[in-house]
């Protein structure tokens, strides 16, 4: 198993196995070996950085392109 944020969205990559254990136990809470437990939370960590990372850039583009109308109105 892991986690991805991929295109703007957050993504779940599964193994036949694993999609077969969760098929077999649709709506109930399946086991993980504890072994995953540091890659999931890398995983998660790295596609909350990589999401945060867009919104920021996005952020920080659309706080230029406001002040870029505002100083090119007072221009005028």
């Amino acid at each position: 198993m892991r986690i991805t944020y991929l295109d703007g969205k957050l993504r779940l990559s599964l193994t036949k196995e694993e999609c077969q254990r969760a098929y077999d136990n649709i709506g109930k809470p399946i086991e993980l070996p504890i072994g995953q437990l540091k890659m999931l939370k890398e995983d998660v960590h790295d596609a909350d950085m990589a999401y945060w990372s867009k919104v920021e850039v996005f952020n920080a583009i659309k706080e230029h392109q406001i002040f870029q109308k505002s100083t090119s109105k007072n221009k005028k």
